[in-house]
């Protein structure tokens, strides 16, 4: 016989025997005793799995709440930070200390601004010259 595992399938499985027990009145005198104690153990079963099922709506409930006061959070912390830019100036490195980062100058692209080719030339774009005189007269 397989073995049972679920809630369900176990209470029925021990309401099942309960009920057996007084339609075997010969039976009846020899399990009496650990007919009651199933049934008390039954009634300990469905007592704590009914109040699982009590926490479960209240982690539930918990869980929300939560994820309430860390939304709310966020929103002040970014109204600190705001706050902060605002009194200290976007440039200054003090923003660090609210973990917000200023506003710093760029680094210069080494090299200069004119893009160099491959070849050697440079220019501004593909196949244009650079001077008028090197186009082939008609």
């Amino acid at each position: 016989m397989p073995t049972i595992k679920s809630y369900p399938d176990v209470t029925t499985d021990w309401t099942g025997l309960m009920e057996a027990g007084p339609r075997n009145p010969d039976l009846l005198p020899s399990i009496e005793t650990e007919l009651r104690d199933l049934g008390t153990t039954l009634s300990e079963v469905q007592g704590l799995k009914a109040r699982q099922e009590e926490l479960k709506a209240q982690r539930q409930e918990v869980t929300q709440q939560l994820n309430a006061a860390v939304a709310r959070g966020k929103e002040i912390a970014s109204r600190i930070r705001s706050v902060a830019r605002g009194k200290i100036g976007p440039k200054s490195e003090r923003l660090v200390h609210f973990k917000v980062p200023p506003v710093r100058r760029r680094p210069r692209r080494p090299g200069g601004v004119e893009e160099k080719k491959t070849d050697g030339e440079t220019g501004t774009g593909q196949g244009t010259s650079a001077s008028p005189s090197a186009k082939p007269v008609a």
